[in-house]
Formats: C-alpha cells, sequence, structure tokens
C-alpha cells in the first residue's frame, strides 16, 4: 500500500509540474505542445489524488495548484464566442475531414462522407490508399479541384466550382502565400464563396510556427467575410499558438470548440477545426463516427448571419 500512495504522489507532483510547464508554452514556444495533454494532466493529478490516501492534506493543496494551469488553459475555448446563424437563412453543410494515408477501410471512409450529405467536402491526406476513392465521390459531388502532383488535399463541392488553385491570387491573379487548396464556389441564388484547406506538420515540428505565420498573413490579403477555413490544423484550443491563430485569423471565427477528432479509437485531440467569416453563423457542429481514418470527420453546418 505505501507503493500505492507514492505512485499517489509521484503522479500529482508529475501532473502539477506538466500542466504549469504547458501554460508556460505562451512564452517559451518548445514547451507549448505540451498545452494539447492539458485534460490528461488533470486527470492524472486526480488520479494520484485517489491513490496519496493518507498523504491527503498536502497533496490536495498540490491537486489544486496543478489544476489552476488547466483551469486557466482550458476555460477560455468554453468562454469564447461563437456567433449564432440568423434565423430562417439557407444552411451550409461543410465537413472536414483527414481520411489518413494509411487509411485502413478507405471504401467505409468514402461511404460515411457521402452519408453526410454535406454541400463542400474539405479532405486532407487523399494521396495515400484513399486516393482511388475520390472516383467513388465524384460521382455524387458534381464539381471537384484538381491538385498538383505531390498535393494531398481535395475539395469537393454539389455547386459550381468557377475558380480553384493551390496558391492564393491577388488582384491581377499573381499567385502568392504558402501552398493551400481553395475553391471559389457558386452556391444557386446567392453570391459566390471562399473556401479553403490546409494540414499543418506536428506542433513539435518547427515548420508549423512558420506555415502557420505564413497562412496567416496570406489570408489577410483576401476578402474574408464569406470565407470558410478547414483543415487537420494539429492544434488543441489551449495551445497558446491556437490562440494566436484565433487572433491571426480574425474577423473569422472558430467555429468548432473543443471537439476532438484523434485517434480515432479514444478521440481526446481536437485537432480538426473550421474557421469561417463574419458573414456566417453556426448552426451546428458535430464529430462523426469513426472509420478507417485515424481521424474523426467533422461536420459543420453554417447558415448567414
Amino acid at each position: 500500500m505505501r507503493a500505492v500512495r507514492v505512485l499517489g504522489v509521484v503522479l500529482v507532483g508529475g501532473g502539477c509540474l506538466a500542466a504549469w510547464a504547458a501554460l508556460a508554452g505562451g512564452l517559451a514556444p518548445p514547451l507549448d505542445p505540451l498545452a494539447s495533454f492539458l485534460p490528461l494532466f488533470a486527470v492524472v493529478t486526480l488520479i494520484g489524488l485517489g491513490l496519496a490516501r493518507r498523504r491527503r492534506r498536502w497533496t490536495i493543496a498540490a491537486a489544486l495548484i496543478g489544476l489552476v494551469p488547466v483551469a486557466i488553459g482550458m476555460a477560455p475555448e468554453f468562454l469564447r464566442d461563437v456567433p449564432a446563424a440568423g434565423a430562417g437563412g439557407a444552411q451550409l453543410r461543410v465537413l472536414t475531414h483527414n481520411v489518413w494515408a494509411d487509411n485502413s477501410n478507405p471504401a467505409d471512409t468514402a461511404q460515411a462522407i457521402i452519408d453526410a450529405r454535406a454541400d463542400i467536402v474539405m479532405l486532407q491526406e487523399v494521396n495515400g490508399n484513399f486516393r482511388p476513392m475520390l472516383a467513388a465521390l465524384n460521382q455524387h459531388f458534381a464539381y471537384a479541384t484538381q491538385c498538383p502532383p505531390g498535393c494531398d488535399l481535395a475539395i469537393l463541392s454539389r455547386w459550381p466550382i468557377v475558380d480553384s488553385d493551390y496558391f492564393l491570387k491577388d488582384r491581377a491573379g499573381r499567385k502568392f502565400g504558402p501552398p493551400l487548396l481553395w475553391a471559389r464556389i457558386a452556391p444557386p441564388g446567392t453570391a459566390p464563396l471562399t473556401v479553403a484547406t490546409f494540414h499543418y506538420p506536428w506542433p513539435t515540428s518547427r515548420d508549423q510556427a512558420v506555415r502557420r505565420r505564413d497562412v496567416a498573413r496570406a489570408l489577410a490579403r483576401i476578402e474574408r467575410d464569406r470565407l470558410i477555413v478547414a483543415g487537420d490544423m494539429n492544434l488543441t484550443p489551449w495551445a497558446a499558438a491556437m490562440r494566436e491563430q484565433d487572433r491571426a485569423f480574425a474577423p473569422m471565427t472558430r467555429m468548432t470548440r473543443a471537439m476532438p477528432s484523434w485517434p480515432r479509437a479514444f478521440s481526446v485531440l481536437p485537432i480538426d477545426h473550421l474557421y469561417a467569416g463574419p458573414d456566417w453563423g453556426l448552426v451546428s457542429a458535430r464529430r462523426l463516427p469513426a472509420t478507417g481514418s485515424d481521424h474523426r470527420p467533422i461536420l459543420v453546418t453554417l447558415a448567414r448571419r
């Protein structure tokens, strides 16, 4: 029993130290990837508190100290404002999904995408096992983007795609910014809208910070009122990097709130997100059942405000 109590003390101390280190990611970026695991650190701390038993007086104090950074890091995600859609407006269903290069059941994933009945679908990692399924999806979506060799992204639409590219364009038609797949889509009876998708590297990679800044600068140069951006961003909402991106993408709002999408078997990390410009309000956002991908699809329904 003494070993169990010692383990409890170790878990409380470890969870406390890890949580405070994660919170320091805003000042020390190399620590920021730890923020993804803030909920796990809270669980570890509470398990340790339960195991410590006779040492509970001071372990309670230590546990509370460890839960403070968890609350500080996670609370803003649940308190932030997400604009609601106006009543009676036409709805737009947008699905984003990393279909995974090593997808274990591509046909099942493709069927789930079809069954979601989305108007626009944005996919990442289509360059692996899932690629043959794009032809099947094209039977259900009349329009699709063409991506150059090496690109692992795809956008499918029920409505005409009037323009698309792997780089953004300025008013003179010149390409700029980092590679991301975008499409200009013309729904019937309303103004065209632009959607874009991309896939960030892991947060432990130095390339991610560079890519985030490049994407933010590029999006700041285009009209964002009706813009919708979605993808696998490999960032959780309680990371300092995500809060920085939320500010950089303004006036767009992140419509997905703390929605775990990875890994498939036990989804605990919300790393797939969707942003929408100020013309859009949220009707609903939900995860769909897991299939052969290691991510779960996210379906977001929007409407004009």
